[in-house]
């Protein structure tokens, strides 16, 4: 239950004008009287007398200057002007219900639910939740690895709190936040004569085995295109769905392979040396939340990925 009287409601006013001096509980009556239906079973709710009840609908119908209630008999039935009055005031209880939940919530009950493709998701989103875990120790972190359009879907549909991917997405129900920039680089053999270049042009690939990803993938159709002008056929050995999977197979020597850098870089791939590939071919990393809302911890986890990333070659903050 609330207080018994609670603070006015706006400055005071003319008596008669709308809202002049009325009070929380004559406004908590007014919701549990059309709530109820009767004054004793708004009474029993809110834990006060009958009568008490009765002086709150009249002194607010007094200092309204309106009708809010029909009286026959023992019964009370609201009028137009006192569900419309009913309607404009419950947005001040929801947000008032919304702020005793977070109020009786733990600290340990602060959850963030993250999404991400598998190559973030593995070389990077793990490594930052421990930092950010060991930051914020009343935390618990839900971490849930898809598709990139699954990622996207997910946090459109406010299924999760907090996105990460580097797909060029327009999306109605998303929130970006650009996070980090690079450039397409070749991931080659380390004994493959094309490791000795300073970078790699699309002629030096024509006849290459070569690892692609599959053509789900905007950069795909990038570069088919690129390679297409160039009039470059590449030997194409395979196709997959991450970067991690064209690394690995660049490390087994099937191939050489054009991913994004960032974050497949931040840790060592031994065997594998990268190039800058030219033309360039740029990549945005983005995380993104719903659009409607932005948790408050969401927004602490991006700015402490900013913060915690450490600098490489391969990639700077966008």
């Amino acid at each position: 239950m609330i207080s018994s009287e609670g603070p006015t409601v706006g400055a005071p006013a003319e008596p008669g004008s709308a809202f002049g001096g009325i009070t929380f509980r004559e406004l908590e009556v007014l919701r549990a009287v059309i709530t109820e239906g009767k004054t004793t079973a708004a009474a029993h709710r809110l834990g006060i007398s009958q009568p008490a009840v009765s002086r709150a609908i009249a002194q607010l119908e007094a200092r309204l200057n309106r009708q809010l209630f029909l009286r026959h008999g023992n019964r009370i039935e609201p009028t137009s002007e006192g569900l419309a009055f009913n309607e404009q005031i419950e947005p001040i209880f929801t947000t008032l219900a919304s702020l005793q939940a977070t109020a009786a919530e733990s600290p340990n009950s602060r959850r963030l639910r993250i999404t991400a493709p598998p190559t973030l998701a593995h070389r990077l989103v793990t490594r930052l939740i421990a930092g950010f875990l060991k930051e914020n120790p009343d935390t618990s972190v839900h971490l849930e690895i898809g598709m990139s359009l699954t990622v996207t879907a997910a946090v459109a549909d406010e299924n999760a709190d907090l996105g990460i991917g580097d797909i060029r997405v327009q999306h109605d129900g998303l929130r970006l936040y650009p996070f980090r920039r690079a450039f397409a680089h070749a991931a080659i053999p380390v004994d493959h004569p094309l490791a000795n270049r300073q970078e790699i042009v699309p002629r030096d690939l024509e006849g290459e085995s070569f690892i692609a990803l599959t053509r789900r993938f905007h950069q795909r159709n990038v570069y088919d295109r690129i390679f297409l002008e160039n009039g470059v056929e590449r030997n194409m050995r395979a196709e997959v769905a991450t970067s991690i999977s064209v690394c690995e197979l660049v490390r087994e020597g099937m191939g050489i392979g054009l991913v994004n850098p960032f974050p497949v870089t931040l840790r060592t791939f031994e065997g594998v040396v990268f190039r800058p590939f030219r033309p360039s071919v740029e990549y945005l990393t983005y995380f993104f939340t719903p659009a409607r809302t932005v948790s408050p911890i969401a927004q602490s986890f991006i700015e402490y990925a900013r913060r915690a990333v450490p600098a490489d070659a391969y990639s700077q903050p966008a």
